[in-house]
């Protein structure tokens, strides 16, 4: 027993180690532009609300709340329909996002928003 105490003290370092060498990997997602595109007004409605909450988790998964402020500040107020035409206007525009399933593409459509909407403040 406690020559696996002493395994696992000299273990701990390491995993210490790894921790910080972590790497954020975005995995696949569920909706591509083309899918988003073909969605009705309440599907969008719908995608977006669940997008928004789902950025809001992000401490729950590890995102420090410093990093969230941005977002917290530009969502604040924000209209759904707002979000909707935006998110609508940046994927049809973007053909090489029809096919992508990735939601880092929703995310950059709602951080370019952000941008936008702090340069008219």
């Amino acid at each position: 027993m406690r020559r696996w105490f002493l395994i696992l003290l000299l273990l701990l370092p390491a995993a210490g180690s790894a921790q910080e060498e972590w790497k954020i990997r975005i995995m696949g997602g569920y909706v591509t532009g083309r899918e988003y595109m073909d969605m009705d007004g309440l599907e969008k409605k719908a995608y977006i609300r669940g997008l928004l909450d789902g950025m809001l988790l992000a401490p729950g998964f590890g995102a420090k709340e410093a990093d969230m402020e941005w977002f917290l500040v530009c969502t604040k107020g924000l209209d759904i329909a707002e979000v909707r035409k935006y998110l609508y206007e940046y994927v049809r525009t973007r053909t090489d996002l029809w096919d992508n399933p990735n939601a880092a593409k929703s995310f950059r459509a709602v951080r370019d928003l952000c941008v936008e909407r702090a340069g008219k403040s």
